[in-house]
């Protein structure tokens, strides 16, 4: 599994508040953008359906090798200024973070890893389950699954056995030269070439945002980050799959 940064998702349980997504094939060997085949709604980086709860509003998701591990990472709350808006930024104090693993690819999860959030303000802390294979995936009435959880404050990193989870603010990792004559285009080019598997755009068009001498727009940015770290063996344990077959993965919020 080697790193990539879609888009993430974000969908409601209790109430619907967006969902759009691009799904990663996952194998021990590599990772790839595969296009959405299912209708969504969504959004990232402040461009959500709903913006009055910006720690609902979802920016990226991560996945990434370290070792014999996976990473899932997923961010929130877009945007953030250094100083007071940083430092009191706290997740939402309902709220239901879930990173969905999908080994058919047909979009309904089979395993689960949940953040739900205890307390509010700078002090809470945030209880993790799974993974978990789950019976009843895509069922939006659903929430907590009652498994054993791990409990982390913010801004810690937490290890509990092959567990690893942090939880807090974080700068906001996505680069992008927002405002470039052809920059966004260019980004935009070369994630539907990545989930097309064919070239969108022209070749001087796939990846000028990346440029060494391209402008980080959103530098200086913060965001909050959740971060789980598990055994690739585990994830594949759960699905139900070999450790080299390939899974599908995506993250939502919510409000329990």
């Amino acid at each position: 599994m080697h790193p990539s940064t879609p888009p993430s998702t974000e969908s409601g349980r209790a109430g619907l508040v967006g969902s759009a997504l691009l799904l990663l094939a996952l194998t021990l060997a590599g990772i790839a953008l595969i296009g959405n085949p299912f209708a969504a709604q969504g959004a990232d980086h402040a461009d959500s359906p709903d913006t009055s709860q910006g720690n609902l509003d979802a920016n990226d998701l991560y996945v990434f090798n370290r070792g014999q591990n996976v990473v899932f990472a997923l961010t929130v709350a877009p945007l953030l200024t250094p100083g007071e808006a940083t430092e009191t930024a706290a997740f939402h104090p309902d709220g239901l973070y879930e990173f969905k693993l999908d080994r058919e690819r047909d979009g309904i999860e089979d395993a689960v890893i949940q953040v739900a959030v205890v307390g509010s303000g700078p002090d809470q802390e945030i209880d993790i389950r799974g993974p978990i294979a789950v019976s009843n995936g895509g069922d939006t009435e659903s929430g907590l699954i009652a498994a054993p959880s791990v409990r982390a404050s913010l801004n810690q990193v937490v290890a509990n056995g092959d567990l690893r989870v942090f939880a807090g603010p974080r700068d906001d990792p996505f680069y992008i030269d927002l405002f470039g004559d052809r920059s966004l285009t260019s980004v935009l080019n070369a994630a539907f070439s990545a989930a097309l598997g064919e070239q969108v755009g022209a070749d001087d068009e796939q990846t000028l945002a990346f440029d060494p001498d391209a402008t980080d727009d959103l530098a200086g940015a913060n965001t909050l980050a959740l971060v789980v770290e598990v055994p690739k063996t585990k994830v594949a344990s759960v699905l139900g799959i070999g450790t080299a077959d390939v899974f599908y993965a995506w993250a939502t919020t919510s409000v329990r």
